[in-house]
């Protein structure tokens, strides 16, 4: 115990007295304290905007997340201790002292451990500092409770210390190399996410031992907490015991699971370590008589030593083939101790691994495999393995500036006639070359992966582009950074944390508004490739910003090379002397590539920032709330509506930009004169405005914001008139993508050379627009906006008669003439009257006829393959179009499928389809959705156009999201609700079960279960991530989880219940009584757009008395179950069948906006069955449905076949928050 003691005590002492020990403990206090004070850092600032950013949850996450990047801290520590020693050579000395092996181990173990501890300890105190800075968003800091900071710490921070600081003290003591302990730590977490990607995209439902044997946190957070609200994760605590949570007991055998495997790790270090000066002097004997024989070999005969009669007359050369054969040497050297050292490779391995990994799994859509373009391939090289790059990067970086000074090699290594500039390069050189091996590894990685998944369309030129042309060039700007880093540290350790540090800045400075791409090291713009467009637009931005950091790093790799090292003096305050005092050498060349620097960055700003505006985030939002402050008092402001659209435009594929001249229809439908005219001009795409009356312009909002118009004479209610216009946009020079686009994304991307996709929010819009408004409540405090206003309540007298999607107009008439290229195709909502060609350029014309339209339309341009067939509707002929890739022709045969059964099944239980046509458009993949126009759908090349499934269970999202767009040509363009809350049900809720149906009829009831699942699991995530209150579906908002994951399920549920053609009863009555609301003003109605009342009383007139209260709680209140199988039995009866008893649980509460939670009275519907067939597999054998109160009940079946799994509510058909304890396996009696 003394000697213990004694090296305990010397450990804590010399850490204690190392500033370093300070610096970890200050950048724990400092990461803590920005994850409190800044909602815009750490792990928890992309949750939901009223998580507590001080409370239990909180702590807990950002503690998981601060150990796993915390692994290097971890490493410098615990491997430094036990390989001071050996670094010294004092182990000799030591080793023959009679010291105890456990004393000695256990001495220097235990005051590493303390001190990672302390170092962590920072984060208790930065968290609760930050709870009180001035500039902290004190809405979402909550009360400073002990426990908040104490059990996360024990339970996580301790435990993950103890674990992996033992993993890394093991093998440091084993293999007495701290690189091979740094190699160590990347494995470790590239491994882990190989194995957190594999599991997610899987999309399991089996949660259980992904949760118990997560090394690292992040699945097991997801697991125990993934289903929280908003209340749970601001009250509750990771749960410790076996019971309670929503994965009981996962949090606790986890912890207890890693602390025993941390301690057997102790064990065997304490079995295997040599405890002797022989056993480690004959390991190094052994290398260096190893290393004697390979020099013996290569000379041809052993080394002898001669005695030298006369002394050589020596010439010396310095002239420029001297240095590069210099260069060449050292090069060739520093190359092949890298290259064939085992670390590498098996870095390189890891490497392999990850990208075979994430090629398998890339794109995965709700667990269906893609087809593996090449691009999807790239993407795993962009994200993590990118990240392992720069790591692997940054060690090397290290390795090769300090090695000479870790072997005690640089006495004589300095004093070498070697000029700095062949050393620096040779460096540079070997870095580039281990970075050429992995991108090769990374190419052959994907390529195999294309190859064992039947793919062999390989683009190796566009392997080339992306790896060698884009990211190769930013990996050796990274390089030169790190080799300078390296060159000005006073010590190695503290050169990969600073390295590392300002590759991780980066996104944190991003996050923290610093968003030009000309601050931010290294950065580039933001880019997409797209099979259909390529790299387009991004190709510029990405060539200048590449060219301007490669140059000012290669200015600091310059100044590297004059601030290297010599000698005895590596002061850095002498080295920058010494330096001064001989400019000759590095000035010229620093100074020309900071000229390359200024030269690009400055043509790079020129575009950014003088052709196009320049706005961050921070820039968007303070126009935003600008907009708001000013124009809100005019949103009730009497506009007329636009009765008809007729347009001429001219799209510009080649230089991404449209021209457009036309006309609207303006009537005063309301009951007082308009006597202004008001546009919202968010894009700033008005050229002119004219009017056929006389009007005068009344102001212009800076930036054409909003433009205001006073008639000289008002338009009375009833009357006409009609609106010039002229709009456009044009797309100067290139921009980094904060360009003034306020509907969610980069502008730019909506307008490419193949692909072009824009709609009506480039055309005029008149009033003032709320959409436009911010919606997140962080923002709106950040700006000092009080809560936005919310939508008006159902039957409010003026929002019930505006339009939810086009408030400036009811129903349209529709025309327009589209130019394009001679090459492309030009699409637009209505039927094709001619085409023609005329100065190189095609033509479309396009008319809806009389046939009303919402005021809702959209342009497409691209070269296209098309694919038409005929579907006969109930009302004549439908033509049926994709309009396609060429080379995503997979999935045309389920597109064309699926819209046959779309058709059919609303036909049948609805209404006939409306159109005489039906068309899918394909666009680039810049954006991520498919939207339903009036017969029109553009759909995301990233959607359904490579979807490639391979087993039965597979979801078919290409077939479901085409239902689904499809179903809104229904509920949306047929049946649409007012500008009131829950309207958004009415179309979205409607198209998803439009979609289910489809699907149930298309693939059978079993194939529902999955995607019964995958819907349950979006609305338990969604509501952890509510920015404001949640909402029982019929008075809805702006929750997609609600009205699509939630409404989908119960609206499928009811079916279920109370019988799918009593359910399509109730809906096609409100279709046909309610369909094209307003579209005739003559129609002797009061104007208003029909509700969710109507909805639910069209259902309740359908639904039996004992579904009544069903439908109240499922559309008109929060509820949640917790149904679980506690137990199931079988014994086999004398005539071979099976008798199986089961126990389950039931159990029901009531939520409020917030979450709170509140015990209900059950009597409900609830399934119980018996399966056969192996987990995730199962088959019905007996399913029954019964009435079920709140407790436990047991039930009896017999069933014919051997059962394996037995539960309640199988098919997940109601919100239960643990839908994973609803089955249980059979024991066999």
């Amino acid at each position: 115990m003394h000697q213990f003691l004694e090296f305990l005590r010397f450990e804590l002492k010399l850490r204690f007295k190392s500033p370093s020990t300070y610096v970890y403990f200050f950048m724990w206090a400092a990461f803590a304290f920005l994850c409190v004070a800044s909602e815009n850092f750490g792990p928890v600032s992309s949750q939901s905007g009223k998580v507590m950013l001080n409370g239990p949850w909180a702590m807990g996450y950002n503690m998981f997340g601060a150990c796993m990047f915390g692994m290097i801290v971890m490493a410098a520590i615990f491997g430094t201790s036990i390989l001071r020693d050996f670094q010294r050579d004092t182990f000799q000395l030591l080793f023959t002292k009679p010291v105890s092996r456990l004393s000695y181990l256990g001495g220097r173990w235990s005051g590493s451990m303390l001190v990672t501890l302390f170092a962590f300890s920072g984060l208790l105190v930065g968290a609760w500092l930050g709870t009180y800075a001035p500039w902290a968003d004190h809405a979402r800091i909550g009360p400073n409770h002990l426990v908040w900071y104490l059990q996360p710490f024990f339970t996580i921070v301790v435990v993950q210390v103890f674990f992996i600081g033992a993993l890394f003290f093991a093998v440091a003591a084993l293999t007495r190399s701290l690189f091979v302990v740094y190699v160590q730590g990347v494995a470790l977490f590239v491994l882990y996410l190989i194995g957190l990607t594999a599991f997610q995209a899987t999309r399991s439902t089996e949660h259980f031992w992904s949760g118990i044997l997560d090394p690292i946190g992040l699945q097991l957070a997801r697991v125990v907490s993934g289903y929280w609200s908003v209340v749970e994760r601001n009250s509750w605590l990771f749960p410790m015991d076996t019971t309670s949570g929503y994965a009981p007991g996962v949090f606790l055998y986890n912890r207890l699971l890693w602390i025993g495997f941390g301690a057997l790790v102790l064990a065997a270090l304490a079995l295997l370590f040599p405890m002797s000066v022989e056993a480690l002097g004959a390991r190094s004997q052994g290398r260096r008589a190893a290393k004697l024989r390979t020099l013996e070999q290569a000379q041809g005969a052993p080394v002898r030593t001669q005695i030298a009669t006369g002394l050589p007359q020596v010439h010396p050369r310095h002239d420029l083939a001297t240095r590069w054969r210099q260069f060449l040497a050292l090069a060739s050297l520093r190359t092949r101790a890298i290259l064939k050292a085992v670390p590498f490779w098996a870095l390189c391995g890891v490497l392999f691994a990850f990208i075979v990994n994430n090629g398998y799994y890339a794109g995965r859509m709700s667990g269906t495999d893609v087809w593996p373009v090449t691009y999807l391939m790239l993407e795993s090289v962009e994200g993590n393995a990118y990240l392992f790059l720069v790591i692997v990067t940054a060690l090397y970086a290290g390795e090769l500036v300090w090695r000479e000074r870790d072997v005690r090699f640089d006495g004589i290594f300095d004093a070498l006639p070697l000029r700095p500039l062949p050393d620096a390069a040779s460096k540079l050189v070997a870095l580039t070359a281990a970075q050429v091996v992995m991108l090769l590894l990374s190419m052959l990685g994907g390529v195999l992966m294309q190859t064992v998944l039947g793919y062999y369309h390989y683009e190796p030129l566009l392997y080339f582009k992306e790896l060698f042309v884009l990211v190769l060039p930013q990996l050796v700007g990274f390089s030169m950074l790190a080799l300078f880093v390296q060159t000005v540290v006073p010590n190695k350790f503290l050169g990969h944390a600073i390295v590392i540090g300002l590759w991780v800045i980066v996104p944190i400075l991003y996050n923290f508004g610093l968003e030009n791409t000309l601050y931010l090291p290294g950065a580039t713009p933001g880019f997409t490739y797209s099979d259909m467009n390529g790299y387009g637009h991004y190709v510029p931005a990405l060539f200048w910003s590449i060219l301007y950091w490669l140059a000012i790093f290669a200015a600091l790799g310059v100044l590297s090379m004059a601030l290297a090292r010599r000698g005895a003096e590596t002061g850095l305050r002498r080295r920058i002397g010494a330096a001064l005092r001989r400019p000759s050498g590095w000035l010229p060349a620093t100074l020309a590539c900071l000229c390359v620097a200024a030269a690009a960055g400055g043509w790079y700003y020129y575009n950014t920032h003088v052709l196009n505006e320049f706005l961050s985030s921070k820039d968007r939002r303070a126009i935003q709330a600008d907009y708001e402050r000013r124009f809100k008092r005019y949103q009730d402001l009497p506009q007329p509506k636009v009765t008809a659209v007729d347009t001429t435009v001219e799209i510009y594929p080649e230089r991404r930009a449209f021209e457009a001249t036309g006309t609207y229809t303006l009537q005063n439908r309301g009951s007082v004169p308009v006597t202004q005219l008001h546009f919202t001009d968010i894009n700033q795409s008005l050229r002119a405005l004219s009017f056929d009356r006389p009007a005068h312009l009344v102001s212009r909002a800076p930036r054409g914001l909003y433009v205001i118009y006073a008639l000289d004479a008002p338009l009375q209610p009833g009357q006409t008139m009609t609106l010039h216009f002229k709009v456009g946009h044009d797309s100067p020079g290139f921009t980094d993508g904060k360009v003034a686009d306020f509907s969610g994304g980069d502008a730019g991307g909506k307008f490419a050379y193949n692909g072009t996709f824009f709609d009506l929010e480039f055309f005029p819009v008149l009033g003032y627009q709320p959409g436009n408004e911010l919606d997140d409540p962080r923002r709106r405090r950040e700006q000092g906006l009080g809560p936005q206003q919310e939508m008006a309540k159902r039957g409010d007298p003026v929002q019930s008669k505006v339009n939810l999607f086009s408030p400036n107009a009811d129903w349209i008439s529709f025309h327009t003439v589209v130019g394009t290229s001679g090459d492309q195709t030009a699409l637009a909502p209505g039927y094709l009257q001619k085409q023609w060609r005329k100065d190189g350029r095609q033509y479309f014309e396009y008319s809806m006829g009389q046939q009303p339209m919402q005021h809702f339309f959209a342009f497409v341009s691209g070269r296209y393959a098309v694919h038409k067939e005929v579907y006969p509707g109930k009302e004549g002929p439908i033509n049926l179009e994709v309009y396609y890739h060429p080379g995503h022709a997979w999935n045309i045969g389920t597109l064309l499928a699926s819209s046959r059964a779309g058709m059919a099944y609303n036909e049948a239980h609805f209404s006939p389809f409306q159109f005489r046509q039906y068309r899918i458009l394909e666009y680039p993949r810049y954006r991520s959705f498919a939207q339903s126009f009036p017969n029109t759908v553009p759909f995301s090349e990233a959607l359904g156009f490579i979807q490639r499934r391979r087993k039965d269970d597979d979801v078919d999202f290409a077939y479901f999201i085409t239902t689904h767009e499809l179903g809104h040509q229904w509920w949306g363009h047929q049946l649409i609700g007012g500008n009131v809350e829950g309207s958004n049900m009415m179309s979205e809720t409607l198209a998803e079960y439009s979609a289910l149906m489809a699907l149930k009829h298309q693939y059978g009831p079993d194939y529902m279960r999955k995607v019964l699942r995958t819907e349950l699991d979006g609305y338990l995530r969604g509501r952890t991530r509510e920015l404001r209150r949640e909402r029982p579906l019929v008075l809805v908002q702006s929750e997609p989880y609600v009205w699509y994951n939630k409404g989908g399920l119960l609206m499928y549920t009811l079916a279920d219940y109370m019988g799918e053609d009593k359910v399509n009863a109730a809906l096609r009555d409100l279709l046909l009584r309610r369909r094209y609301a307003n579209a005739d003003p003559a129609d002797g109605r009061d104007g208003s757009y029909p509700d969710t009342r109507e909805f639910v009383a069209a259902l309740r007139a359908q639904a039996p008395a004992d579904l009544q209260s069903f439908i109240k709680d499922s559309f008109e209140r929060i509820v949640l179950y917790d149904n679980r199988a506690r137990s199931a039995t079988a014994r086999k009866l004398a005539d071979g069948r099976y008798q199986v008893t089961l126990q389950v649980q039931a159990g029901k509460a009531q939520a409020d906006g917030d979450g709170n939670e509140t015990p209900a009275p059950m009597d409900d519907l609830v399934e119980v069955g018996v399966f056969e067939g192996a987990a995730g597999k199962e088959k019905p054998l007996a399913v029954q449905r019964v009435r079920l109160g709140a407790g436990q009940r047991d039930f009896t079946f017999t069933v014919d076949r051997l059962p394996t799994r037995a539960g309640i509510d199988p098919y997940n058909k109601l919100v239960d928050r643990i839908a994973e304890d609803n089955l249980v396996d059979v024991a066999l009696q």
